[in-house]
C-alpha cells in the first residue's frame, strides 16, 4: 500500500517573540515493513532545518528562528509504502515470562516520566493476571481486551502531559493514554516494552482530518519487538506507519522547543493521510509556508493587531 501523509503544525503567539528553537520529529522511520519513498519539510517563516538522529535513531530535524515572529508553520509531506505485518503477535507463542535486563532493553523496563507504577496500575495487572497467560500472544490479547473494559476512548480528557495514572483515575484517554498504561503493565510483568509514535490512515472524507496515533511494541525473546495496537486491540498492520519509538511520549513527540519573549503559546495540527495508486514523488508543499514574516526590530503592536485582524478574517473565508 503507497500511503501519503501531511502533517500541519501552527504555533500561534499572543505578542511577538525571537529566538526560537524547536525540534521535530515527523519523518517516517526507515525499514522494517515500510519504505519511505519520499519526505519534505517546509518551514516559516524561512529556517533551514537541520536533520539528525536521536538516541534511538529516530529522525529528528531542528532549526532555529533568531528574528521577532508571531506565528511558526512547519508543514511535511511523507510517502511511504507499507506491508502487512510480519507475525499476528497474539499468536506468538514464546512463554510469558519476566525477561533479565540486557543492555538493549534495559531502559524499557524502567518506571520512568508518564509511565508510573502506581497503585492503580498494580492493581489493574493483578486483576488481568497476564503472567498466568499461557504464552506471550495470549496476553497481549488480554492485555487489550481488558484495558479496552477499563479504559474508554475520548478526547479531551487527559492532555500532552498526562500521566498512565491520570488516564486510569479518569477511566478515558486517548491512543498515547492507551499505550502509556499497556507499557506500564508490560514492564510490571517484567517484559521490555516501548512506545510508538507514528500515523494511522482510517476511511474518512477528504474535509475531515486524520491525528497521528500511538501504540506498543514489546519484547519476546523469539521474534524480538512485537508491535500491537492497544487502543484497537489489534495487530499493526499496513495502515500503521512507524515514526519514532521510545521509553515514552516523553521521548518522541512530534515537537519540542522554547522561546525567548513573554506570551501564550497556541497550537494546532492536522494530519492527513490518503492511499495513492501512483505515487508521485516532488509534490512541493505550498509555498505560502515560507511566507511568514520576521522583524529585527520589534513592530509597533497597535499595526500588527490590526495584522492579525485582516489575516483572521481571510483565513475565515478560505474555510467557508
Amino acid at each position: 500500500m503507497y500511503l501519503e501523509l501531511d502533517h500541519h503544525l501552527c504555533f500561534e503567539y499572543s505578542s511577538w517573540i525571537r529566538e526560537s528553537h524547536m525540534e521535530i520529529r515527523v519523518e517516517p522511520l526507515r525499514g522494517g515493513s515500510q519504505r519511505v519513498l519520499d519526505f519534505d519539510l517546509a518551514v516559516g517563516p524561512t529556517a533551514r532545518p537541520t536533520r539528525s538522529e536521536d538516541w534511538l535513531g529516530n529522525a529528528l530535524h531542528w532549526f532555529s528562528i533568531t528574528d521577532y515572529h508571531q506565528r511558526i508553520e512547519v508543514c511535511s509531506r511523507s510517502l511511504v509504502e507499507t506491508t502487512g505485518p510480519a507475525f499476528d503477535p497474539f499468536s506468538v507463542d514464546d512463554p510469558v515470562a519476566s525477561q533479565a535486563a540486557a543492555m538493549a532493553t534495559w531502559d524499557f523496563l524502567q518506571f520512568d516520566g508518564p509511565v508510573i507504577d502506581s497503585e492503580r496500575l498494580q492493581s489493574l495487572g493483578k486483576t488481568m493476571a497476564l503472567d498466568q497467560a499461557p504464552n506471550f500472544g495470549v496476553m497481549l490479547q488480554r492485555l487489550c481486551d481488558e484495558l479496552r473494559n477499563v479504559l474508554t476512548y475520548e478526547q479531551h480528557v487527559t492532555g500532552a502531559l498526562s500521566t498512565s495514572d491520570d488516564a486510569l483515575k479518569a477511566g478515558a484517554g486517548v491512543c498515547q493514554d492507551f499505550a502509556h498504561i499497556a507499557i506500564g503493565l508490560l514492564r510490571g510483568q517484567g517484559i521490555p516494552a516501548r512506545y510508538v509514535n507514528g500515523y494511522l490512515h482510517v476511511e474518512h472524507d477528504e474535509d475531515t482530518p486524520s491525528q497521528s496515533h500511538a501504540w506498543v511494541e514489546a519484547f519476546a525473546p523469539g521474534p524480538g519487538w512485537v508491535p500491537f495496537d492497544p487502543t484497537h486491540g489489534s495487530a499493526v498492520g499496513e495502515r500503521h506507519v512507524l515514526v519514532a519509538h521510545g521509553r515514552s511520549y516523553a521521548d518522541v513527540p512530534p515537537n519540542r522547543g522554547v522561546f525567548r519573549g513573554e506570551a501564550t503559546e497556541t497550537l494546532s495540527a492536522s494530519v492527513r493521510t490518503r492511499i495513492v495508486d501512483t505515487p508521485a514523488r516532488r509534490r512541493a508543499i505550498a509555498p505560502m509556508i515560507a511566507e511568514l514574516p520576521t522583524f529585527s526590530e520589534a513592530p509597533d503592536e497597535a499595526a500588527s493587531s490590526r495584522r492579525r485582524s485582516d489575516e483572521a478574517a481571510a483565513s475565515q473565508q478560505q474555510q467557508q
